[in-house]
């Protein structure tokens, strides 16, 4: 009987871990949850009517037509029609892949045609600025979004006071497992300090580990220095970001801020302890970078 039970309780994880996946490939797609569930329900129960799959899913028609047209828009379902009822069926699982590999092409596409007009962009953009440059973010979205500023630059040295177990909760480990990747390609390279009851586990969240070839260098602050905030300061921008508690965050660009703060940071830093290099975990996250990973 136990074996029974075990045996369903893993077929159950298995179906959940397909539907987290499809729904992570959907959200790429620009769709939501409910788009995948229509996939799934179609996919499994082949060609239905709209009355079939509103029964299934307890939503309006109104509702399901709109997430049905979403769906066959995108290619991923088949419209048709047999006695005057209009019928639903999945495309098959394959196209999925075709259909992603246009959205690549597609955004590729963009990003070469956007190269060509930066330099103009950059030529007409007003600089003589008096005043530091200010922006908020507010909510995890957006402070991700502020986040990936970082990487808008090549070649850079930057330094982070950086409560990372707070940091982590609110960032999340997928989205700094895919940030980290595309730091160390940018080759930017950072000096953090972590609060002693707020350091990251390397042995667990790999992407954290310190080490030459992950360019990234840590030390511990001593005993009494701790914040739940942190902030990063690279070229002459400065990130501030507070825990999940507040919940914001904001950059500010001024050249006399960064000078600041920096001067304050090696102050600290020199009295911080090293981080040992764990060349177990850089290597096995340097290993990971070049396989996929499926991530939100």
């Amino acid at each position: 009987m136990r074996v029974i039970v075990n045996s369903v309780d893993s077929l159950r994880q298995m179906i959940n871990n397909l539907k987290f996946m499809l729904d992570k490939i959907f959200e790429k797609l620009g769709l939501k949850k409910e788009h995948s569930d229509i996939y799934l329900i179609l996919l499994e129960g082949g060609v239905m009517s709209a009355g079939s799959l509103a029964k299934r899913l307890s939503i309006p028609r109104t509702t399901l037509y709109g997430l049905l047209n979403d769906l066959a828009h995108g290619g991923l379902i088949l419209q048709s029609e047999k006695e005057n009822v209009k019928l639903w069926q999945a495309v098959d699982p394959e196209n999925i892949k075709n259909i992603l590999n246009d959205k690549i092409n597609s955004l590729e596409n963009t990003r070469n045609n956007f190269d060509t007009v930066l330099e103009k962009l950059k030529a007409s953009q007003k600089t003589d600025f008096i005043s530091p440059k200010f922006n908020y973010f507010e909510g995890v979205k957006e402070m991700k979004t502020m986040l990936k500023n970082v990487l808008l630059y090549d070649n850079l040295k930057t330094e982070l006071f950086w409560p990372v177990k707070d940091m982590t909760k609110v960032l999340g480990e997928e989205f700094l497992y895919e940030f980290n990747k595309k730091r160390i390609r940018n080759n930017v390279y950072i000096r953090v300090i972590w609060p002693v009851d707020k350091a990251g586990d390397i042995t667990k969240d790999i992407f954290l580990a310190p080490g030459k070839e992950v360019k990234r260098e840590v030390r511990i602050a001593p005993e009494g220095v701790d914040s739940s905030m942190g902030y990063w300061a690279y070229g002459n921008k400065v990130i501030f970001m507070s825990s999940k508690k507040e919940n914001f965050g904001f950059i500010v660009e001024s050249k006399e801020l960064r000078q600041l703060l920096k001067t304050q940071f090696e102050i600290l830093w020199n009295i911080s302890k090293p981080l040992k290099e764990n060349l177990e975990s850089s290597k096995k996250f340097l290993d990971d970078m070049i396989k996929p990973r499926t991530i939100g």
